[in-house]
Parts: C-alpha cells; sequence; structure tokens
C-alpha cells in the first residue's frame, strides 16, 4: 500500500552521507590516528583510533574534508567535544561532507539525493518510489529517521526529500550486509540521522527557487534549551500555472508537495539529551477528465492522488558513561493514502507506533557488547475498489487497460500489523588490526504468526596504515507487505522471505586527500512473494528466487577548493518462479551505473560544477500484438518474452553555478541549478496507439533551469 499514483505536467550503496553542522553548531572531530601496533585498543574505538583512557577523548588529528570510508556506525561522545567511532555493524561506510552536497549539481542542494552519486545505488526515474539498492526491489529496502522507519523518501517517488537538508547530520546508506540493528529487508537500509539545534547562535535560512520555497530556522532559548523548525512547499503548479505556454504539455496539472519538522532538544549535561520532534509531509494530485478515454473507458471521470503522514516522537540518549551508551526512541503518527482512478478506487489510514531502544556495554578493552530491540506497529482500515492486484515485480500485465480487469472490493477496519525485534551484536578486537562482529536478530510477524531467525557478521583487518580488507555474510529476512496478507486482496497464510547476503572489499588511501575503494556482492533470496497464475486465489504465493551479483568502485579526490567523485557499479539481478529452469532479469536491472561530479570553487563567491550519469536502460517487455475484446471494446496486448528487452542507455548532464555575497554577519546567494544540460530523451516508457500497432517513447525529464536565491543570518 506504499504505492500511489503520480503523473505530473513535466515531461519529466554501501554508502554513508556525514554533513558538517551549520555555523554555530559544534565541529565534528576530525579522525583520530591510528593505533601503533600492539598497542591496546578499546572495542569501541575505530580502527584507526587509539585507545583512550578513562574519561577522557582520544586527540584528534587533523584530516582534509574528503570522503572517508570507514566501517563504524555511530559516534560516542566525551566532554561533549570529541567523538570516537563505535564498532563497525557494517561493512562499508562512506562519507561526503556538507560543502560536497551543497556543490553537487543536479541535487539542488538536497542532501539526501546525494545517494544518486553513491555505488550500489540504480537510478530511478520520477514516480518509481525509493532507491533500488544492490538490485532490490524498492519494497525490498528501508527508509530510517533517528532508526524509525518512514514510509518514503522523497515527494513523488524522486522529485526531492521529505526533510529539510538543514536539519540532516548524517545519512547511511547501506545496500547490503548492514548490522542486526536493521531488519524487515532483503535489500537494503537508508538510515537518516537528524542533528540538534544549535545552543549557540540564532541561525535562519531561506531559499526560493522555480521548484520549491523552504525556510528554515534555529536558536537556543536557554543553554540548555534550543528548538528548530523546517518548512517547505512546492512551486512547480505555480510555475506551470503562470510561466508555461499551455500548449507545451498535454497534462496541464502539476503535482504538490509540502513537508515540515520542528524540534525541541533540551541536554542534561555533555552526555545526556532529551528530544522531541513533530515531522509530517504530504503529497497530492488532481486531474480531471471531461471525457472517457478512447484507449481506457476505465480512466473515465477523474484521477486524484494523496499521501501523507504526520509524526511525533521522544528521543532519550546518553553517549558515554562509565563505558556504557544507549538510547531509546518512541514514535507514534498517523498516515493516510487516497486513490482515484476513474472507478477504481483506493483509501486508508493507519495509526502508526514505532519503538527501539539500545544500549552498549565496554566488557574489556578488547569487547563490546550491544543489546537491542525495536517495534513497528499497524492499526489500519480501509476500502478498496479497483482491478486484483496482479503478480508484482515482472508482470507486465499490470499496464493492462483498467476496462479490461477484474475489479474486487475489498473493506477492512480492523487490520492489526504487530512486529516487535530484539537483537544482540559483539565487537570483538583481538588484535588492534582486525574487528569482528557478529551480530544475531530475531524478528516476529504478528499478522502472520512468523518469526525469522538472522545471524550476521562482519570484518575489517587494516592489512597497512593505507589499506583495509572488509568482508561480511549473513541472512536477512522480511516479512509480505501488508496488503499483500489481507484477505480478499492477498493471501493471509503467506510468510517471510528470506535472503543471503555475501560481500568482500578492499580499501586504500591515496595520499592526504583522496581514496579508492573496490568491493564484490552476491546475494540470494528465496521465497519472494509473486502472483498467482492468472490472478487465482490465493493471489499470493511465496514461489519466487532471486539472484544479484556485481561489484562497486569508488574514488574521491580533493584539492584546494574543488572535488571529484567517481561511482561505478557493475551488477547483474536476475528472478524466476521457483521450480522454473531459465532465469529472467529484474524489472529494474542496470547493468553498468556510472556517475562523475567535478566542482571548483573560482574565488570571489563564484563555484562552478557538473555531474554526469551514464546508466543501462531497464528491462521491458515486448509487445508482440493485440487483439480486439468485445466484452470492453478494447484491444489487449500480447506480450513477448517477460524483460526480454532493454530500453535505450540513459545518459545526463547537470552543471550548477553560484555567486555569493557576504552581507555584514549573513549573506546572501544566487544559483542556477540545469538539469539534463543538452537535452537527452532519455526513454522511460513507451506510448502505445489504440491497437498496440504503433508505439512512441515517453521521454524523462527534459532540460530544465532551476533559478534560486538563497539568504541566511
Amino acid at each position: 500500500m506504499r504505492k500511489y499514483i503520480f503523473l505530473s505536467s513535466l515531461s519529466v550503496a554501501s554508502a554513508g552521507l556525514c554533513f558538517a553542522p551549520p555555523l554555530g553548531a559544534q565541529e565534528p572531530p576530525a579522525e583520530a590516528p591510528r593505533a601503533q601496533p600492539g598497542a591496546p585498543a578499546p572495542s569501541d574505538a575505530a580502527p584507526d583510533a587509539p585507545a583512550p583512557s578513562a574519561g577522557t577523548a582520544a586527540a584528534p588529528a587533523p584530516t582534509p574534508p574528503v570522503e572517508a570510508e570507514v566501517e563504524a556506525e555511530e559516534e560516542l561522545e566525551f566532554e561533549g567535544t570529541a567523538e570516537v567511532e563505535a564498532p563497525p555493524r557494517e561493512v562499508t561506510k562512506r562519507s561526503v561532507d556538507a560543502e560536497v552536497v551543497q556543490q553537487m549539481p543536479g541535487t539542488r542542494g538536497d542532501a539526501l539525493r546525494a545517494i544518486e552519486i553513491m555505488p550500489g545505488v540504480a537510478r530511478t526515474s520520477i514516480g518509481q518510489g525509493e532507491p533500488i539498492l544492490r538490485g532490490a526491489a524498492a519494497g525490498e529496502s528501508q527508509v530510517y529517521l533517528d532508526g524509525i522507519p518512514v514510509p518514503f523518501m522523497f515527494h513523488f517517488g524522486g522529485l526531492t526529500s521529505f526533510m529539510s537538508s538543514r536539519l540532516v547530520k548524517k545519512l547511511d546508506v547501506y545496500p547490503g550486509n548492514f548490522s542486526a540493528r536493521y531488519g524487515r529487508a532483503v535489500g537494503g537500509v537508508i538510515d537518516i540521522t537528524s542533528r540538534d539545534p544549535s545552543s549557540e547562535r540564532f541561525r535562519a535560512v531561506l531559499d526560493l527557487s522555480l521548484i520549491d520555497s523552504s525556510a528554515f530556522v534555529e536558536s537556543p532559548i536557554t543553554e540548555k534549551l534550543s528548538v528548530a523548525a523546517a518548512v517547505r512547499r512546492s512551486n512547480i503548479d505555480f510555475v506551470f500555472k503562470n510561466f508555461v505556454p499551455k500548449d507545451t504539455y498535454s497534462v496541464v496539472a502539476a503535482p504538490t508537495y509540502f513537508d515540515y519538522q520542528a524540534m525541541v532538544n533540551y541536554r542534561f549535561n555533555s552526555a545526556t539529551r532529551l528530544r522531541l520532534m513533530g515531522y509530517g509531509s504530504r503529497d497530492s494530485l488532481q486531474l480531471f477528465f471531461k471525457d472517457a478515454n478512447d484507449d481506457d473507458p476505465g480512466l473515465a471521470g477523474s484521477l486524484r492522488g494523496e499521501i501523507e503522514f504526520h509524526r511525533i516522537g521522544v528521543d532519550l540518549r546518553n553517549q558515554g558513561t562509565d563505558g556504557v551508551s544507549g538510547f531509546i526512541n518512541v514514535t507514534a503518527g498517523r498516515i493516510g493514502l487516497l486513490q482515484h482512478i476513474g472507478q477504481a478506487k483506493q483509501r486508508f489510514d493507519a495509526t502508526e507506533l514505532y519503538g527501539r531502544a539500545e544500549a552498549s556495554f565496554e566488557l574489556h578493552r578488547m569487547l563490546r557488547l550491544t543489546a537491542g530491540g525495536d517495534f513497528f506497529g499497524w492499526f489500519l482500515a480501509g476500502k478498496y475498489h479497483g482491478p486484483q492486484p496482479g503478480g508484482l515485480e515482472g508482470d507486465p500485465t499490470d499496464g493492462d487497460p483498467l476496462a479490461a480487469q477484474r475489479s474486487i472490493t475489498v473493506r477492512d477496519d480492523n487490520v492489526v500489523i504487530p512486529q516487535p525485534a530484539a537483537y544482540l551484536e559483539l565487537g570483538f578486537r583481538p588484535v588492534p588490526e582486525l574487528l569482528i562482529a557478529p551480530g544475531v536478530r530475531v524478528d516476529y510477524y504478528g499478522e502472520l504468526q512468523d518469526s525469522s531467525v538472522d545471524p550476521r557478521i562482519a570484518a575489517r583487518y587494516e592489512l597497512t596504515p593505507t589499506t583495509a580488507l572488509k568482508g561480511g555474510v549473513g541472512y536477512y529476512s522480511q516479512p509480505p507487505q501488508s496488503w499483500q496478507s489481507i484477505p480478499g486482496v492477498g493471501n493471509p497464510d503467506l510468510k517471510h522471505f528470506r535472503a543471503m547476503q555475501t560481500s568482500a572489499g578492499v580499501e586504500q588511501k591515496l595520499g592526504d586527500s583522496g581514496k579508492l575503494s573496490v568491493e564484490g556482492f552476491y546475494k540470494r533470496v528465496d521465497d519472494i512473494v509473486i502472483g498467482t497464475e492468472n490472478r487465482e486465489a490465493p493471489q499470493f504465493v511465496n514461489a519466487g528466487e532471486g539472484r544479484i551479483f556485481g561489484a562497486e568502485l569508488a574514488g574521491q579526490k580533493r584539492w584546494k577548493n574543488g572535488f571529484a567523485y567517481l561511482a561505478y557499479t557493475l551488477s547483474r539481478s536476475e528472478r524466476r518462479r521457483e521450480g522454473a529452469e531459465n532465469w529472467r532479469l529484474f524489472d529494474q536491472d542496470q547493468t553498468h551505473v556510472l556517475a562523475l561530479a567535478v566542482s571548483q570553487g573560482l574565488g570571489r563567491g563564484w563555484t562552478i560544477g557538473a555531474r554526469f550519469r551514464l546508466v543501462s536502460g531497464n528491462p521491458s517487455t515486448p509487445i508482440a500484438g493485440a487483439t480486439y475484446d468485445v466484452r470492453t471494446g478494447v484491444y489487449l496486448p500480447t506480450y513477448g518474452a517477460t524483460n526480454s528487452r532493454r530500453d535505450p542507455l540513459f545518459n545526463q548532464l547537470d552543471a550548477r553555478v553560484e555567486k555569493e555575497w557576504q552581507i555584514g554577519s549573513g549573506k546572501i546567494a544566487a544559483y542556477l541549478d540545469v538539469q539534463n544540460v543538452y537535452a537527452a530523451k532519455n526513454p522511460e516508457g513507451y506510448r502505445y496507439s489504440f491497437d498496440y500497432s504503433k508505439r512512441e517513447a515517453v521521454s524523462g525529464l527534459s532540460l530544465f533551469p532551476n533559478l534560486g536565491v538563497r539568504g541566511e543570518l
């Protein structure tokens, strides 16, 4: 039920992103120097950090602000000034500082969109949903905010993120082999960490552009109490209504979106703080058709889509006292979805309840234990009238005319989905150069009366001060999407499906300001939920298999006032029905994914940059012909082999130029972020004639110059 409608008038990895705090906030410490061979190192220190004495933080060493690829995930604060990396829970973690994100062409300064330049992250077009991580379907990966699941990362499936970049401290993207802390996903994990409001000074930002407008403010109230708030609203509908000729596009309604965040932070002391945070998002679109559509009478009437969620959460966190650290987060809210396409209607509303608690104990200078648990709860009510859901991924008949599909009506006002889990992890360092991190996670899926136990392990070895080897293997389980097990729509007898993931790689530092890494991966998925033949009862079964394998290359270099970043992924993702002899390509398999970004400061406030992407086209299923259905008065397509054809290569160049002026204690910047500079016509699908005898490509985003101005105090 996370899927929703997107139509617009626009012709339109393992990775971690760490963002430097804004002016007035504490600067994070640089990476600590590497421990000398034979010196003792506690298990909560990163491979490059020496052992701090009791109550004292390790002294940081200067490091250029380049992308640093390390495996540790969390930081522990000492005296409120220095941080020490916790044991690695994942095989890989990459970091990009705030300056890189703000200057990245094509992202429009959106911190979360920086994942588009990460290896292991495939390209998705607007409306297709969450990012594709290492060949997994979008519904097989999970997005978190401060450890709590969120329903979507981007407005309209890819337009812009749901959260202000000004409140993002860190973004970790794990396309595979993530730690036992995360579950209910066989694909990857995207974890967004928000930052505390500044306790030092008032700050305000106003950003106006053709795409959207946003405002941000933060301020200390007392020495211990600080607040922050952000709001954003799209401008696309306003721009098209007032500045775009009406005969330029065939559809004359644009989508609108809105999001907000508000935060109150109270710091008891240097190690303990309490935070209250509210946030929400809303997407909406509405079209009206005067007459029935000639190709599909089922589209007569109107098209309307809305999705929104609103939440409030409390987070209490202690970042290190006598070798013990931990946190607890409780979040509650509401989520609603409405889809209306002609006579087909879908509506649901749910009360959400989430919780997460974790504690970490230093048992010995070489051993640290982490124990935690989380809870996912939905209390759902809804109604559905429309076509019987199809075979999901790999089923081209999902695109058949609505008028020719069998309709069902289901209403259920009492769907309860409780999913508790618990996990344990160890960080063991037998010698300073080697870190081993085993873990296990246990999940219970209350709506299915089903459970899973997933053991995992990761290791990292510092071969030399500049070279590191890493690897990991583990099991990962996920329940079906909530609507797939609702009686009448799906199969209540479904069970969870499971993946075995492996990866190994090497990291090489190149001087003081460069790095290169290579990683290979393989994943096998069993008991995938797929549709039955001809959509007969019970509609869905655990009868699918998947295999994904490939390699990732990441390189970066930084110099005075500039940077360059390279990411390349070579992969293959395949699926088949259990018992079938041959494998077929996954719907969004992309053999080659290349991204190159360069930026350079020219002085006097001028910055220019460019980003180039080259990506294999998605597989598609050819239409061999069509037959006329006298019952409905429409032609029904006849399909060839599933995903036996591939769309043309995607290529796009984005460019950005910015000029900044310092005015007293504030500053003003004007920028032009041009997407698809040479107006490449990248097909995102095909439009067919009424009898499927002719087709024409439907291109994605054409050249779009996003002009904006930003003011800061």
